[in-house]
């Protein structure tokens, strides 16, 4: 079910789409309000996607202490913030190094939470091939990473599409 409706604030008009989805298991809707140009179909996986998305900065915000950051120095401030976001797209490079061990519909119901998880338990094995990129350390990071890649993917991926499944699926689906 879609909607565009006009909310005047201020004598200006602001438009917005009203988007339902049908829960057959809870049997009511999911309503959405949003400015997305996106098709209506698209818009739930999407937003659980965005939300995925919101988890990863929240856990960078977490990992920092953002909260708790004893400088008011922006370069430090900005140090931080910039070696988090380093960290996390590090854990996406090991993420590439196992997912090729993994098939399609595993590919597809990996978590970002789960890889940041998985990232903390080999952080140390990665950090010693960053600082010293011997053979062992290779060899050493290449076991932890094989330990550890079936714990990639949404262990309920078979009983649950996950978001990138649907969105994968919707897109590639003829209308």
């Amino acid at each position: 079910m879609e909607v565009v409706t006009k909310k005047s604030h201020d004598k200006k008009d602001f438009f917005f789409r009203v988007i339902g989805f049908w829960n057959p298991a809870e049997k009511c809707y999911h309503w959405y309000i949003t400015n997305l140009k996106a098709e209506a179909f698209l818009i739930y996986p999407l937003y659980r996607l965005r939300w995925q998305i919101e988890l990863i900065f929240k856990a960078c915000k977490s990992s920092l202490n953002a909260n708790q950051i004893p400088s008011e120095n922006t370069n430090i401030i900005e140090s931080l913030l910039l070696a988090s976001i380093a960290a996390h797209l590090s854990s996406h490079t090991l993420l590439n190094m196992g997912i090729e061990q993994l098939n399609e519909e595993e590919q597809l119901a990996i978590s970002f939470q789960r890889v940041a998880k998985i990232s903390a338990f080999i952080a140390k094995d990665f950090s010693a091939f960053l600082l010293d990129s011997s053979q062992d350390n290779l060899n050493n990071l290449i076991k932890k990473i094989e330990v550890f890649i079936r714990e990639l993917f949404d262990p309920n991926y078979r009983k649950r599409e996950t978001s990138l499944m649907r969105v994968y699926r919707l897109l590639l689906s003829p209308s």
